[in-house]
């Protein structure tokens, strides 16, 4: 290990912020993808499976209010789960070792309140 690598350990992850993250980010790429697709399925109608699909969901707006609310709800659950099976799992076998290599900040300056400065 060079001197400019500093080893840290994953001990733990907060699953509330986390899955508050990735519920966020899921639903921002749901919005540029399927917001799109939805919408356009809707004008469709009932001529095809796709047109089907959406009348299923509401068509339209409707649809997409739900598809947000209902796979935000979702996520957030699946992802807390999950977050909360990782942290079970990293206390049972030590954490993770995380290699991080400096870049801009000296290290060696770590404060009382254990932050890295500057």
């Amino acid at each position: 290990m060079s001197s400019d690598t500093l080893k840290l350990k994953l001990k733990r992850i907060d699953p509330v912020k986390y899955a508050t993250v990735a519920t966020l980010v899921y639903l921002l790429i749901l919005l540029i993808v399927y917001v799109p697709i939805i919408l356009l399925a809707s004008l469709v109608g009932g001529f095809s499976d796709i047109g089907a699909g959406a009348a299923v969901l509401g068509g339209g707006i409707l649809g997409v209010i739900f598809m947000i609310i209902f796979l935000g709800i979702f996520v957030f659950i699946i992802t807390l789960i999950a977050c909360s099976l990782l942290n079970f799992i990293l206390k049972k076998t030590g954490g993770i070792d995380i290699d991080f290599e400096k870049a801009g900040l000296n290290i060696s300056q770590i404060g009382e309140d254990r932050r890295i400065e500057k």
